[in-house]
């Protein structure tokens, strides 16, 4: 039943622009503290990022990916989550997506990732693959394994200021919306 209202085809890159309006509206009616808290939270899971993406750029992370080709960051158009997004409306950063360019991910190209890494998903920052996995310290995993916690925690803080479900991946949380007319 659901799927018979999807007729009216649209398209990733609307169902994007949809996401930042909605995101720009949702974050626009918060109250102050509300806005404070979440400013808080998205400094902390920012900077969280940052930390993790320099643990794996210590280990030539770019150049394992670049052999490997970044099979990982295949088909991402769901991996940016509503959090991720509302860091974006935050800064005001606005980034160049392409969702024609299949399979690769949207958010990147054929040199990677063009988001910088405070930017950048969540699931990307705290993806580690096998052959990255291997060259990691004890000390690196118990700092990628904080990190990943800590973003964690930022989401569901957020999410309770909010009152949305701000881990869910940005397209499907707009898709749900617009399923269901929720403006």
């Amino acid at each position: 039943m659901i799927s018979s209202r999807r007729l009216d085809n649209v398209d990733d890159q609307q169902l994007w622009d949809r996401s930042f309006r909605r995101l720009k509206a949702l974050y626009s009616a918060l109250p102050q503290e509300a806005k404070s808290g979440l400013t808080e939270l998205l400094v902390r899971y920012c900077q969280t990022k940052e930390a993790l993406a320099a643990v794996t750029a210590g280990i030539n992370a770019s150049s394992v990916c670049r052999q490997c080709g970044g099979q990982c960051c295949l088909n991402g158009k769901y991996r940016i989550n509503v959090f991720d997004t509302l860091g974006f409306i935050k800064r005001e950063v606005f980034p160049s997506i392409d969702f024609a360019q299949k399979p690769l991910c949207p958010y990147g190209s054929h040199d990677g990732c063009s988001l910088e890494p405070a930017l950048r998903p969540s699931d990307c920052i705290i993806f580690i693959c096998e052959e990255l996995d291997e060259q990691l310290s004890s000390q690196s995993i118990e700092i990628l394994a904080a990190g990943e916690q800590c973003l964690r925690n930022c989401i569901e803080q957020a999410s309770r200021l909010t009152g949305e479900p701000l881990r869910t991946p940005l397209l499907l949380w707009t898709e749900k919306q617009r399923l269901f007319n929720i403006q």
